[in-house]
């Protein structure tokens, strides 16, 4: 549907694990015991797990491959954040894709005649939007379409370049703000 094409677009977000903390690093770190998320645009996100080690992401790619060493991708992030933790064993890595929007807003609406719901582009923010807009997506069905129509009248523009330019623009205009972030 001409109304979804080109709304969202993958990347590859990055994060690691660290070995257990002792306590002297983990009050130091993280004091609170808190999450954490940043005002960058390729943004670093963190916290603490049960176990005492620091979860960190940071770090994105807009290829359709991930880094061979995940673990050295996300560290040169995570020690600009935590410079003390350059000793500190990575013991876990991992990744996945997920789908933005151009504003990194989530892109709610309906499709047809037949009320055809959708959401899409949480932009790294899922785990809470999907949960939200599944409940809003069922009091929309229920007859309580209030709230959904509010997400659904967000502004979501499509990436600028068309079908050919497309992936090559998105991936100049990410490096351009991940740039900006370092500067």
């Amino acid at each position: 549907d001409r109304r979804l094409s080109g709304k969202i677009m993958p990347i590859n977000n990055f994060m690691v694990a660290t070995e257990p903390l002792d306590e002297e690093r983990f009050s130091e770190i993280n004091p609170k015991d808190i999450a954490i998320s940043d005002s960058r645009f390729v943004v670093n996100y963190y916290r603490m797990s049960a176990d005492r080690r620091l979860l960190f992401g940071g770090g994105e790619n807009y290829r359709q491959n991930f880094p061979q060493d995940i673990k050295s991708f996300v560290r040169k992030p995570m020690l600009e954040v935590y410079p003390q933790l350059a000793d500190t064993r990575i013991d876990y890595a991992w990744g996945g894709t997920l789908a933005v929007t151009l504003n990194r807003m989530p892109h709610f609406g309906r499709l047809g005649k037949h009320n055809t719901y959708f959401a899409q582009g949480y932009s790294g923010h899922g785990v809470a939007l999907a949960t939200l807009a599944g409940k809003l997506i069922a009091d929309a069905i229920a007859g309580e379409a209030e709230k959904f129509d509010l997400f659904g009248k967000l502004p979501t523009r499509r990436f600028p370049g068309g079908d050919l330019l497309r992936w090559p623009g998105m991936v100049l205009g990410m490096s351009y703000y991940a740039l900006r972030d370092r500067f």
